[in-house]
């Protein structure tokens, strides 16, 4: 359902494909400072070296982008050399990231007014039937609470995709395009993302496999997590090549980021929380999916998961089920139409989806161990006397999984507008069904930001715990012990763990983990 979202975002822009925005935060692990000796009694080292850090660390300035643009007849034209004020970052992308060009590909530095005709679009360009489902779109983001009230969709995402967005690779003309005429330190770091996609697409064919999950309705949380591993990679490199500047150039990186972030930041403030964290979502989430995979298995597992990628949303908010369990979904059917029911779409609605959707009237963390026990599910969009609905049909990895699943939908529905909605279990299958509230719909939590960090510190924590010299097993579960007997604004504190009732607490969970 978060691809979903997405590609509604681009159906208002009168395109066929999405550019995934940035939100008002990064991930950023920051790799703990433990202390030589431990502090208490049989408590190791590495407990008391936990350190998460993950907000606001640039925010929309660090937006890269990925979109495709229509690509000429005779497909992509490569210069025959690289234009000398690309080539220093060239290298560095290589050498970050490992791998070499095949050749050179074309980048543009364009004026902020012709950047943003590429990834905006006019109102009066859009046809009756893109009118149409952007209505539709609408409706059923009210449908499942993700907006409420009165909301222009295509101003909303052009508003964002106008101020978030300062560089993109099309992995269909196989083009660069940068924001700005000049190499400034920000540009410079957006053009060393850009290039490795360049260097994706020329040894995976992202290009391919991204329009192979585009013809299967039935992937989308497939191609969100696919997605995601791509932008991962990216942030992942531009991170490793920020911190092999000197101090002095680091300093000078982050005060044009910060510059070039107020203006975007105001640029955007007005665009639902909602649509920022979907949009960017796939860089936080893919660079810690690719953070504990590194640590886990080595550098070599990055070009592995591109040969053998994610397959589901759920990868991404726990990348243990990917990397150790090697958990795919269940196959579920999708849900029957009643009588007078006009479909607009179908697929799978995703962990993702699930998670947004209940945080925006349960605690976070409730809404994360609901969606820890995901195992499969299929939605379908249909509209009644002219009413937006959505109707799911959801599995659980166990009995008891679906159970908490279902009394987390049945709080959902409770919270929320009455007779719009509703959850039901059928044997080992949950049915939900909600329709479009209208106009009049009150807020809810707007949590999907809190919800994302919530879940990037589960990761980072068991990453920076591994680091430690703790075994996997026993990162992991302290990792999911942390974030719900600690606030996760509290473990991502760098003092976090200094208190004497923290370390009790610690020590106690990291004993019951034994």
């Amino acid at each position: 359902m978060g691809h979903w979202v997405c590609r509604l975002s681009a159906r208002a822009g009168g395109s066929h494909e999405y550019p995934p925005g940035m939100t008002d935060w990064q991930a950023a692990p920051v790799s703990p400072n433990a202390p030589e000796e431990p502090r208490g009694d049989n408590v190791p080292v590495w407990v008391f070296g936990l350190l998460v850090v993950l907000l606001l660390a640039g925010g929309a300035v660090a937006a890269n982008e990925l979109l495709k643009l229509r690509k000429d007849d005779d497909g992509p034209d490569y210069p025959k050399a690289w234009d000398a004020r690309v080539l220093p970052y060239v290298k560095i992308a290589e050498k970050q990231r490992g791998l070499r060009f095949f050749h050179p590909v074309e980048v543009e530095f364009l004026s902020d007014a012709d950047f943003e005709k590429e990834v905006t679009a006019k109102e009066e360009d859009l046809t009756d039937e893109e009118r149409e489902e952007i209505e539709q779109a609408t409706g059923m983001l009210r449908a499942i609470g993700l907006i409420h009230g009165d909301v222009d969709l295509f101003e909303e995402m052009n508003q964002l995709r106008g101020g978030a967005v300062i560089g993109l690779y099309s992995f269909e003309d196989e083009r660069i395009r940068i924001r700005g005429t000049k190499l400034d330190p920000a540009v410079r770091s957006t053009l060393v993302h850009e290039l490795v996609h360049a260097l994706q697409d020329q040894h995976f064919d992202i290009g391919k496999h991204q329009e192979e999950l585009d013809e299967d309705d039935e992937s989308t949380s497939s191609e969100t997590a696919y997605n995601a591993l791509v932008e991962g990679d990216a942030s992942r490199v531009e991170a490793a090549y920020r911190e092999s500047l000197s101090s002095k150039q680091r300093a000078a990186l982050d005060r044009a980021q910060a510059k070039a972030s107020r203006g975007s930041k105001a640029q955007i403030a007005d665009v639902p929380e909602i649509f920022r964290t979907f949009l960017g979502a796939p860089y936080a989430l893919g660079e810690g999916l690719l953070g504990l995979a590194v640590q886990l298995d080595g550098n070599d597992s990055v070009d592995g998961l591109f040969r053998n990628p994610p397959s589901t949303e759920e990868h991404l908010l726990d990348p243990w089920t990917l990397i150790a369990d090697e958990q795919e979904a269940v196959e579920v059917d999708e849900p029957k139409l009643e009588k007078g029911d006009d479909e607009f779409d179908s697929g799978d609605f995703g962990a993702l989806g699930w998670y947004v959707v209940l945080a925006e009237r349960l605690p976070v963390v409730d809404a994360l161990d609901a969606v820890d026990g995901w195992g499969g599910d299929s939605y379908v969009a249909f509209e009644r006397d002219e009413v937006s609905c959505v109707r799911v049909n959801y599995r659980g990895d166990s009995k008891q999984e679906l159970a908490e699943m279902s009394s987390a939908l049945r709080t959902w529905v409770d919270a929320g507008p009455e007779g719009f909605a509703s959850a039901r279990l059928d044997g080992s299958q949950l049915m939900f069904e909600s329709c479009d509230p209208g106009k009049v719909s009150g807020a809810g939590n707007d949590a999907s930001q809190d919800a994302i960090q919530l879940a990037l510190t589960r990761t980072y924590a068991a990453l920076n715990i591994i680091k430690g010299g703790a075994p996997e097993k026993l990162g992991r579960c302290i990792a999911d012990r942390l974030v719900h007997d600690f606030p996760w604004r509290d473990l991502t504190d760098p003092n976090f763990g200094s208190s004497a009732s923290a370390q009790a607490k610690i020590r106690q969970i990291a004993t019951g983990c034994r």
